[in-house]
């Protein structure tokens, strides 16, 4: 006992914990610094917290927090050991072996049996945002859906995703798990999306009708205040079961006004098909042998 002892109060074993605690106090003041300074650019740039920033910016912001989240990691587990253990080589009648290492055996093994779960959930989150950052697949701003979940990407997060649905609901999901999730992202950096709008009508529909409809659509979408006009329409009509489908796809300018758009568009073409006496359909799927309305 009084041998483990000795060994504890080791120099190079206070100088180690010491600088574990020293980098984790760097770390924390320097990420605060730097959400203050990103702050204090968007404020002179007229810019508030929840509007989308350019995405090379926004990548470079996210590549130098990721890159800082790992080096805070990896520097008390991989570097310091073993630069303080090279020092203490070089000093005479002293055996590293009897501090150092075992202070650092005794870390390791800490990580393995009471800090798994935190320890992986902490390596997996940070190798997600650092492979996340360079790869360019998502930022914070995004309108993406993950595993099931689809919302603006409040925060990208070292243990969670955080997400705001469009019913004001916060979710998070643990960011180590998404390593074999698809991840569908709806404008990718950039502030227009892609918005599909299904349209039915009835099989009994005519020609002159259905091109009345069509233009109409067109006509409500080039309307709205809330379309990209630099960005295409297009239209498209198929045939299904039981009605007639068109497709309307067009962008909207910014990604979180998608709701607002579509109302616009179904609010304005629904008035011309009632005053035109355009007939509509419902469409039916078939599941388990059982006939249900579609969403």
């Amino acid at each position: 006992m009084d041998d483990l002892f000795a060994m504890l109060i080791d120099p190079f074993v206070g100088i180690y914990v010491a600088l574990i605690i020293v980098i984790q106090y760097i770390a924390y003041y320097w990420n605060a610094y730097q959400k203050k300074q990103i702050s204090k650019r968007r404020r002179l740039l007229g810019l508030g917290d929840q509007i989308l920033v350019n995405q090379a910016q926004r990548l470079v912001e996210l590549k130098k927090e990721a890159s800082n989240q790992a080096l805070v990691l990896l520097l008390p587990i991989i570097v310091l050991p073993i630069v303080l253990w090279l020092i203490s080589t070089r000093m005479e009648d002293y055996s590293p072996e009897k501090g150092l290492l075992l202070t650092f055996f005794i870390f390791a093994l800490w990580l393995l049996f009471n800090g798994t779960d935190i320890a992986r959930a902490a390596l997996g989150g940070i190798a997600f945002r650092t492979i996340t950052a360079f790869s360019e697949s998502f930022q914070v701003g995004d309108r993406v859906t993950l595993r099931g979940h689809s919302g603006k990407v409040l925060e990208i997060g070292i243990f969670y995703v955080k997400l705001q649905t469009a019913d004001d609901d916060l979710v998070c999901i643990p960011t180590s798990s998404l390593w074999s999730e698809n991840l569908l992202s709806a404008n990718a950096g950039e502030r227009a999306s892609l918005c599909v709008i299904p349209f039915y009508f009835s099989t009994r529909i005519d020609a002159q009708q259905l091109q009345m409809a069509e233009d109409a659509i067109w006509g409500s979408m080039q309307g709205s205040t809330y379309l990209d006009p630099e960005k295409p329409i297009q239209i498209y009509l198929s045939q299904e079961r039981d009605c007639i489908k068109l497709t309307a796809k067009s962008y909207v300018a910014s990604t979180y006004n998608e709701p607002l758009y579509k109302s616009d568009v179904t609010h304005a073409f629904l008035q011309f098909a009632r005053a035109k006496h355009i007939p509509l359909a419902t469409p039916y799927l078939i599941e388990d042998g059982k006939q249900r309305e579609a969403p």
